[in-house]
């Protein structure tokens, strides 16, 4: 049985292929095609898919979508109803892929059945294709990709996002291979649509803004009279919900801006650009990120209390707010928390295909999602032929690449670090990252201003060995996949400069004994180096790019960025004029 799966006509376009139960593949279209949150049809994710298999979209059973027309059919009439007089406003804005326009799916509804025909045009193949094509909601999607590939046989889901059909989160109780909605928060409530209009408010763009609010929100006092305002706007419900006053949001009929003129006169004028915040701008991203955890918190709370699960499974964009995350597993609500790590729409072409195969065919259960590493890999011709098209020296050595990094990154030098299968999700895991030492003071200063070209408010994330967690950390909680936030501990405070935040919190993945082998022997190198089992990890990537997939764009992005090193496999590559560091590994 194969199933493919994917999503489009928003941002993050991917695709996933499960064969007889397994997930074999799965990856994000930007990755391939280098347009960040590209959303048009991944037609070289889906290529990639197939190519990973040997197959050809003859060989496919069944085409899974992320979305269900039906429902966005049923309800644009009351809503165009309800808002008639931006009706005119609503119709002018123009539909493409762009991240700076308008990203609703209300234009490509008709094209989303036409997904059959395109697909077949776009893959032709010897014989006629015989899959049949799904259209499946948005948000079962979401669960799915966190409650289905875990070893829970009950768990407690919540998904939550800006929107999908009409819902904007989802409440419901994952038992065997059913999904049952326990309550749902529709259009035009969403958090997560709120955050985004907090955002650009703030002068960031769209798509982009909520993860740098994120980081931003940490310079700012969260119990303010920002915050006492803010909180006004959302009504908590007793059934674990939750309503916005819209009056002062107008997200849901125009992308243009996320809030009205009495949201700007209550908070100020909105910024154009993404900087230079005065202290009340900075307490008004506090105030938004503050108002997150409580509404977060309140829903995933009564979901434990009607749901009694000890296991809780997240999933839609919002679920990739780490620092609310974090305020979840160390409120001891549940036992097991599993965060799918893709968990924005990417990780809707995943669920799409996992929900049609258990719980619409009622297939058992096998696949266990341990590792996020399900994309594409590159081999030894691949590395050759990119790094000497580039000119770049470069040794290939056999286990010791991970002791000559540990060395120079206890000297303060930078290093890419490229191993295996690519990352599927916005985080890098540590198979697409760059990897530096946490214990220099102006790291971050550097990795910000010379390797990332990116604000220099933004936090690095930290890598450590799991069973070191809770020595640096104020919680030893296994996140293998980057999705909680936790405080450095008082006595390593100054001690770990370049991943502790303005607001002493880290953002962390935990690395155990068998999910990243590479990674975890340069751990346990740098330890041997530093006696610190902490290294600063962030996405290999530049500013305005996605994480690079090839080892052509790797080596790409190493020649233009500040950085020392790189390592891929087996292979360690200096920049041109430093050949005689890598004498040594011969």
């Amino acid at each position: 049985m194969n199933i493919l799966g994917f999503n489009c006509y928003g941002h993050d376009s991917a695709a996933a292929l499960i064969i007889d139960d397994q997930v074999v593949f799965a990856v994000e279209e930007e990755r391939l095609n280098r347009k960040k949150h590209y959303g048009g049809v991944p037609e070289h994710a889906i290529r990639a898919c197939l190519d990973h298999a040997g197959i050809t979209l003859a060989d496919i059973d069944h085409v899974t979508f992320f979305w269900k027309p039906s429902i966005s059919y049923a309800k644009v009439p009351v809503f165009l109803f309800k808002f008639w007089n931006k009706v005119p406003q609503l119709m002018r804005e123009q539909r493409n892929f762009s991240v700076e326009e308008n990203l609703g799916m209300l234009n490509y509804l008709k094209d989303m059945k036409r997904l059959p025909e395109t697909l077949k045009k776009l893959f032709p193949t010897a014989k006629q294709p015989k899959f049949k094509f799904h259209l499946l909601e948005h948000h079962l999607c979401h669960a799915a990709s966190a409650f289905l590939p875990t070893p829970y046989d009950d768990a407690a889901i919540f998904t939550i996002d800006g929107a999908g059909e009409w819902t904007t989160s989802l409440s419901a109780h994952g038992k065997g291979n059913t999904i049952t909605k326990v309550s749902t928060v529709d259009t035009p409530y969403s958090l997560g649509a709120f955050y985004q209009a907090v955002s650009r408010h703030l002068g960031f763009k769209l798509i982009e803004g909520p993860g740098k609010l994120m980081g931003l929100a940490s310079y700012g006092n969260p119990n303010t009279e920002a915050y006492e305002k803010m909180k006004k706007l959302v009504k908590l419900t007793p059934e674990g919900g939750f309503r916005l006053d819209m009056s002062y949001l107008c997200y849901h009929y125009t992308r243009k801006t996320g809030v009205t003129k009495k949201f700007t006169d209550l908070f100020g004028p909105s910024k154009s650009e993404g900087k230079d915040w005065n202290e009340h701008e900075l307490n008004v991203a506090a105030a938004a990120q503050h108002v997150v955890e409580d509404v977060i918190l309140h829903m995933v709370r009564v979901l434990k209390e009607k749901t009694k699960s000890e296991n809780l499974c997240m999933a839609g964009g919002v679920a990739l707010n780490s620092v609310a995350n974090g305020l979840i597993a160390q409120s001891g609500l549940y036992k097991n928390i599993f965060i799918q790590p893709a968990a924005g729409d990417s990780g809707t072409a995943l669920g799409s295909a996992l929900y049609y195969n258990h719980c619409v065919l009622n297939r058992k259960r096998k696949f266990i999602m341990d590792t996020a590493f399900l994309g594409p890999a590159s081999d030894d011709n691949e590395f050759e032929a990119a790094l000497r098209k580039h000119k770049l020296p470069f040794v290939k050595t056999q286990k010791n690449y991970a002791n000559f990094a540990a060395k120079k990154l206890a000297e303060g030098k930078i290093i890419g670090w490229f191993q295996g299968r690519m990352e599927f999700g916005p985080r890098a895991l540590g198979n697409r990252s760059i990897i530096a030492n946490p214990l220099v003071a102006e790291m971050k200063t550097v990795l910000n201003a010379r390797v990332k070209f990116r604000e220099g408010f933004r936090p690095f994330a930290a890598i450590v060995l799991e069973e070191d967690c809770g020595k640096y950390f104020d919680c030893d909680f296994p996140n293998p996949y980057m999705l909680l936030v936790y405080n450095v501990r008082p006595e390593y405070l100054g001690k770990l400069p370049s991943i502790t935040h303005v607001d002493n919190s880290v953002r962390i993945q935990t690395v155990n004994k068998t999910e990243n082998p590479q990674m975890r022997d340069l751990l346990e190198a740098f330890k041997r180096e530093t006696s610190y089992s902490v290294l600063v990890n962030t996405s290999f990537n530049i500013k305005g790019e996605p994480i690079v997939a090839t080892a052509e764009d790797a080596v790409f992005s190493f020649a233009r960025a500040d950085m020392d090193y790189m390592v891929m496999g087996n292979y360690v590559v200096a920049k041109p004029g430093d050949e005689r560091s890598l004498e040594g590994l011969l």
